[in-house]
């Protein structure tokens, strides 16, 4: 007879390779579209990621914030706190601006003191724009070379070469940082699974979260591929890494369920958390709703994209998101602090 220790274990395993296989599958479609040179196809890339945006978006807003929220009701609770300036949400926005420093300095630092902008154009002189496309061609639309400009031409194509290699350099980091904000929310959502005690709740738990895991595998796979296209294995790497986080914590939710706790480890959890969020707040609204809206693609489709990737989890949320809610009581992990872990299904009220 397999006890509920050994089933989470195996069903941690199961979610590693199921998450990995859907994060990849990204990656080939990337590689498919970016080799081809019609517009169309390129279209259909920014709209995939516009869907990423939107799923990113019903994430932070409807699943991430609402956690830390009542992780925070139930700190103060806990320990007889009277907080009354809003920590949480601070720490968020100290995440959102540490992300767009690193970023900003990272950019400084590989393109020599030049900054080039987000998005998939950059104006390099008034009335000639250049753009290329993101694994660094010159798309279709640079302006042809005409007799007595070659040398202003020959400039601005090493130019864009040069902020294109800018882009590619800091465009590693920029995906790691991402990852690690994912990955770190994806350990927090394994704890819930690790600190169940009844193979019923954990076959629920698992089943609603693997849905969930898998719609946010696609479009992790998706934004990290799109920056890293050329670079297979360090794609490869970081969603492995991504999809091992959720099995962790699960690993780990179960250890830690009768471990001692104290103020320190739940505000640090908290801590993390909020800045987990303020990460995916900047990559919604800077590196993916800001860089498409700044193409020329159908802004339209490209709204209509967004709000289907955020309806896609919004459902997921009403359906699977307080389905659990009575059902954590934690067993014997009472008190011990890991009700903090993640109780992903558990804000729905």
């Amino acid at each position: 007879m397999v006890t509920a220790t050994v089933l989470q274990y195996i069903l941690a395993f199961a979610m590693f390779v199921v998450t990995a296989a859907i994060g990849i599958v990204p990656l080939f479609i990337v590689r498919v579209m970016k080799r081809s040179q019609n517009e169309s196809e390129q279209g259909y890339l920014s709209y995939l990621t516009c869907f990423a945006g939107g799923v990113f978006l019903a994430t932070c807003f409807l699943d991430i914030i609402p956690h830390i929220n009542e992780g925070y009701e139930e700190l103060m609770e806990t320990y007889d706190l009277n907080w009354h300036f809003a920590y949480p949400q601070f720490v968020t926005c100290c995440g959102f601006f540490f992300i767009y420093f690193i970023e900003e300095f990272t950019t400084f630092v590989f393109g020599n003191g030049q900054q080039p902008g987000h998005g998939h154009s950059h104006s390099l002189n008034k009335g000639n724009k250049i753009t290329t496309t993101s694994d660094g061609r010159l798309s279709p639309g640079m302006p042809k070379e005409r007799k007595g400009s070659v040398n202003i031409t020959n400039l601005r194509m090493e130019e864009a070469s040069t902020w294109v290699v800018s882009d590619e350099k800091s465009n590693i980091l920029k995906s790691l940082t991402f990852a690690v904000a994912m990955s770190f929310h994806s350990l927090l959502e394994g704890f819930a699974l690790g600190v169940q005690d009844s193979k019923g709740r954990i076959y629920a738990l698992f089943f609603s979260l693997l849905l969930h895991k898998g719609v946010e595998a696609f479009s992790v796979g998706l934004q990290i591929s799109m920056a890293n296209s050329n670079k297979v294995k360090t794609v490869l790497a970081t969603i492995l890494i991504y999809s091992l986080m959720a099995p962790l914590g699960s690993i780990m939710g179960s250890i830690l369920q009768n471990s001692e706790t104290n103020i320190y480890k739940d505000c640090a959890i908290l801590l993390l958390e909020s800045l987990a969020a303020g990460t995916f707040i900047y990559v919604t609204f800077i590196e993916i709703m800001a860089s498409e809206k700044s193409n020329d693609f159908n802004h339209l489709k490209q709204l209509l994209w967004i709000i289907i990737g955020f309806a896609l989890v919004t459902t997921m949320q009403v359906f699977f998101g307080h389905e659990h809610g009575g059902e954590h009581a934690h067993g014997g992990a009472e008190g011990n602090g890991t009700e903090h872990g993640h109780q992903h299904h558990h804000h729905g009220r």
